[in-house]
């Protein structure tokens, strides 16, 4: 019934975005007589996807590109809004611990451990982070205010952007300062969330020349505070139900920015910037299925005390650029310094995994685990492009080089185990400083040297050719110390397991051919390469099921076949972005599951294919009226059936990849002028994404390693959200309500071990009423 009711939902959906795409073209065909096709064109966007500015409709890749403005409309706020109204981008949040541990795919690429499949960008400064076993928060994001705008750059990078982006790449851009106008920008926000706390924010940008056409400045400041809305009951087996704490999920983030712009010569530009961001939540947004329940909006979870998460990072940055009349040279110098600090619950998962017991059976038990994270990134890149739009021949070469260092650490505690079991008796060794049960510290050093060049030839007429090649030489250091009864008996505390290196050198090339039929058109085809580092797998437990475990893994890689178009059709009322993709993932760099606890190690596995489309249409209905509209298709299945040497399956050909295969949205804007030259609108928009509905060999096959047949994808997702407001001379005042009908689908629905009755899982935040009011000058 659920499958078909979501097949219902997906097949009503794709029918109004067909209507409103037909009805555009007709209406706008109507219309086109009584009103100049200036007054009606779409807004068109310069990007940089290419590493040099041009409009969107002229870029021959898949680019999903947000401005501020329609950002700011469709109350965008974070990289989880974002992922909701951006097809083939997937994002989830981890339903364990603070709930800070995040994961994003584009068009199916998406990374378990290791490095990112995702690049994620602040300007030109990547911020995603490595993954491991004990990584105890995802890639940064920075907050969505002041951007000037957000790119989503579909398919593999790896020309241009080298590792990492072998799915694609996010990048937030920022505006840079003007040596010629001031501006300002403000938003002001107050909401309430149904059964939460309100929710408030504020912030302020400005602009300005110090010295005209010589130095300018651009600092902004911005703090949200989201209110909780999840209530925390401890368990506890002597007094049950006792204690309620309201609302503990409030996160609070504040940023800073200030950046220059000098230009000492009309040949020389120099850009300092340093951005600054802290995000802290008191207590995580979890839940606990066995206490929650949805038709009363009362979310709960039982954890014994806050799981509180503080991650802060800040990324100095200076841009230089050079002009030589017929080229000019970019050097982009930045530094990315990141900390995490969390505390996770592991009550309920030591009760289960040690003594098989779902539920703590002993009053007051409580084993927190302390997750840090550091991240150190220097980047040094130097790009040499040609500046003529109307040469034949267009061209970037350039170098790069990175140095990251990332520094994990875990300590799980305990009050209470060492008064249960003879600790010592039973693993050979004690607590760790008498209360540590695990200790582990990963140091991982990332090395990248990468030379890269991408030139595009016209041919004949509007049919041009793009070649690029990147070379990289990489190179992966590890080393892993770890301590505590629960790691190897007799390895004693703080032992040195493991180290190793992990070297590669891979070439990836890009060609394409581009037909621009005219200044409205094009139409391409390309196929590109992305890929991702190695690395080296941790020691797993002596208790493991699976004992031979490699001692590392090799870099994994993606080659994307893809046609597309991109139409401004009726003087540009009506805009059209489609493409159609085929990615082939080999050696995928896989967990698997080690049999002990939910422990794993990394392997190279077998081989996927993700084939699907996007598209996204605008169209001005009338000059009071758009109605835009996108869809993406991604259907991504494994290869091949990979065993382990004991002859349980670890993968399985046709097996489905993770994340949502549909992803839809219609959206509609409608102004109107009124008295004293202001403007009255109204907004809704609408995101579906449909349910998995693809095998997976864990959930069906008793013979699969990680076998769990309670857990599945996640469920079908639709949204509304709605704003109408008031605009008058760059003042915006508007009411907006988020997640209409209080959607809340089980999200992430996982449990310590198979044989739990304890199920966590995360959902939307509830519906949610606000005001907000923005100020542009």
């Amino acid at each position: 019934m659920a499958m078909k009711n979501e097949k219902l939902a997906r097949a009503r959906l794709l029918r109004m975005m067909t209507l409103a795409t037909v009805g555009s073209a007709t209406l706008v065909t109507a219309e086109a007589a009584d009103e100049p096709a200036s007054d009606q064109g779409v807004q068109e966007i310069v990007v940089t996807a290419t590493r040099r500015e041009e409009t969107l409709n002229k870029v021959p890749i898949s680019v999903a590109a947000f401005t501020r403005e329609t950002l700011d409309t469709q109350s965008v706020r974070t990289i989880d809004d974002l992922s909701h109204m951006t097809p083939g981008l997937n994002f989830t949040r981890q339903s364990f611990g603070s709930g800070e541990l995040s994961n994003i795919a584009i068009r199916g690429v998406y990374a378990t451990s290791g490095a990112a499949t995702t690049g994620v960008y602040l300007d030109d400064t990547a911020i995603q982070v490595r993954t491991n076993s004990q990584t105890g928060a995802g890639s940064a994001f920075p907050e969505i205010f002041d951007l000037e705008r957000v790119e989503v750059l579909r398919g593999p990078q790896g020309t241009l952007f080298g590792a990492g982006a072998e799915g694609g790449v996010v990048r937030f851009i920022t505006p840079t300062p003007s040596l010629i106008s001031s501006s300002i920008y403000s938003r002001l926000e107050a909401s309430s969330t149904h059964g939460g706390d309100p929710s408030y924010e504020g912030g302020i940008a400005f602009g300005t020349p110090l010295v005209e056409n010589k130095l300018a400045i651009r600092v902004s400041a911005y703090e949200r505070d989201d209110g909780g809305w999840v209530d925390r009951r401890p368990f506890n087996t002597a007094t049950p139900n006792d204690v309620l704490y309201r609302n503990v999920n409030d996160v609070k983030t504040q940023s800073l920015r200030g950046s220059l712009l000098w230009a000492p010569t009309e040949e020389i530009t120099i850009a300092p910037s340093v951005f600054y961001q802290r995000r802290k939540g008191d207590d995580s947004g979890v839940l606990w299925e066995s206490l929650s329940q949805a038709n009363q909006n009362q979310w709960v979870n039982g954890y014994q005390f806050p799981q509180t998460s503080n991650d802060r990072f800040v990324i100095p940055n200076l841009k230089v650029n050079l002009d030589f009349s017929a080229m000019e040279l970019a050097s982009i110098t930045s530094y990315f310094d990141r900390h995490v600090n969390n505390v996770w619950d592991y009550t309920q998962l030591n009760a289960a995994f040690i003594f098989g017991e779902t539920y703590p059976f002993v009053a007051g038990w409580a084993d927190p685990g302390y997750v840090t994270l550091g991240q150190n990134v220097f980047s040094q890149e130097l790009r040499l492009s040609s500046t003529d739009p109307a040469a034949r021949l267009k061209w970037t070469v350039g170098a790069f080089y990175s140095r990251g260092i990332q520094h994990d650490d875990f300590k799980l505690a305990t009050n209470t185990i060492g008064d249960l079991i003879p600790v010592e008796a039973i693993f050979g060794i004690p607590l760790v400083d008498g209360k540590y049960f695990l200790t582990t510290h990963n140091d991982t050093v990332d090395k990248q040297y990468a030379f890269f060049g991408q030139a595009d030839y016209r041919i004949a007429g509007g049919l041009s050719a793009t070649a690029g090649l990147r070379y990289s030489i990489t190179s992966l250091d590890f080393a892993r110390t770890l301590g505590g009864p629960l790691n190897y008996p007799g390895s004693g505390p703080d032992v040195q397991v493991n180290k190793g290196t992990q070297k590669s050198k891979p070439v990836t090339p890009k060609l394409a051919l581009n037909y621009q039929v005219d200044d409205n058109n094009l139409f391409y085809a390309s196929a590109s390469k992305g890929f991702r580092i190695g690395g080296v797998n941790s020691a797993v437990f002596a208790n493991c099921t699976i004992k031979n475990v490699p001692a590392g893994y090799g870099p994994d890689s993606t080659w994307s076949y893809e046609v597309g178009s991109k139409n401004r059709l009726f003087g540009g009322a009506l805009v059209l972005e489609q493409s159609l993709y085929y990615v082939v993932w080999n050696n995928i760099q896989q967990d698997v599951d080690a049999g002990c606890g939910g422990n794993a190690f990394t392997d190279n596995l077998g081989r996927a294919i993700s084939k699907g489309f996007d598209l996204q249409a605008t169209s001005v209905l009338s000059k009071n009226l758009t109605v835009s509209g996108s869809a993406g298709y991604v259907d991504g299945r494994l290869q091949k059936t990979l065993f382990t040497p004991d002859g349980r399956i670890i993968v399985r050909k046709g097996d489905a990849l993770i994340g949502s295969p549909w992803q839809l949205a219609l959206n509609g804007d409608f102004h109107r002028a009124i008295p004293w030259d202001s403007q009255a609108y109204f907004g809704a928009y609408v995101r579906y994404n449909s349910k998995n509905n693809g095998r997976h060999v864990a959930y069906d096959d008793p013979n699969a390693v990680g076998y769990d047949p309670t857990l599945r994808f996640d469920p079908a997702v639709t949204e509304v959200t709605l704003r109408t407001g008031i605009r008058h001379n760059g003042i915006d005042a508007s009411l907006f309500v988020t997640n209409l009908f209080d959607a809340h689908p089980e999200l992430s629905r996982v449990h310590d071990t198979p044989q739990s009755s304890l199920y966590y899982f995360s959902t939307l935040r509830p519906r949610t009423i606000g005001l907000t009011v923005t100020l542009r000058r």
